[in-house]
């Protein structure tokens, strides 16, 4: 998330920083293995699959990169081995449900190979339930002992069959202050939305927060 400036104008001066993502191998196939994980493929072929991309975003010069939508815990030690001498510090996030990695892997399990990795800055999840993140949150903390980082989606589901997004959001303008509250009394330290969540719930988020969360130098 370098220092930057408000509008022409604007008093408002705050530490900016750029995350690089890194997203899981399942999205590249189009088929929903990014919720699912379990590709049947090592954790060296992942490595492998990852490394050039994790190079190419490292070359254009991020703050920080985003191992983001992990749904599974193999693809998360495969991404820390392919980020090695990137020279670029990371935050590890799950995709999770009812209270495990999307693989099925338990949260402890999961974020405890981030454990003792200098280069990591924090771990938490994103792309979930809203009513996922706190206990998540908890247990990305007590596992690893860093800040967390959370970002779910807007609660909305997605009718694959109609290829639409159906119910009302959980996660809007009006909830983000509670839920963000609940969220950093958790350890969260970086908390934004992913699908669905638009600038209005990240303004309502910004405005009960001041200045910005700050990352490691």
């Amino acid at each position: 998330v370098g220092e930057g400036e408000g509008p022409p104008g604007s008093a408002i001066r705050r530490k900016v920083w750029v995350a690089a993502s890194v997203g899981p191998y399942g999205a590249m196939l189009a088929d929903g293995s990014e919720y699912r994980g379990r590709y049947g493929l090592s954790v060296r072929e992942l490595v492998a699959f990852h490394r050039p991309r994790v190079e190419t975003l490292a070359a254009a010069g991020p703050d920080v990169l985003a191992l983001e939508t992990v749904p599974d815990a193999d693809e998360a030690e495969a991404l820390l081995r392919a980020v090695e001498g990137c020279g670029v510090p990371v935050w590890l996030s799950y995709t999770v449900a009812g209270g495990r990695t999307r693989a099925g892997q338990g949260l402890a399990e999961a974020f405890a190979v981030a454990v003792g990795n200098e280069q990591v800055v924090a771990v938490g999840v994103n792309c979930c339930e809203p009513a996922e993140a706190a206990d998540a949150v908890a247990a990305a903390v007590a596992a690893t002992g860093l800040p967390a980082v959370v970002y779910p989606n807007s609660g909305e589901r997605w009718d694959a069959g109609a290829r639409g997004w159906r119910g009302a959001p959980a996660y809007g303008p009006a909830a983000a202050p509670r839920l963000a509250a609940a969220w950093t009394g958790a350890g969260a330290r970086l908390v934004g939305g992913c699908c669905r969540v638009g600038p209005e719930t990240v303004a309502a988020l910004a405005d009960q927060r001041p200045g910005t969360p700050h990352l490691p130098d």
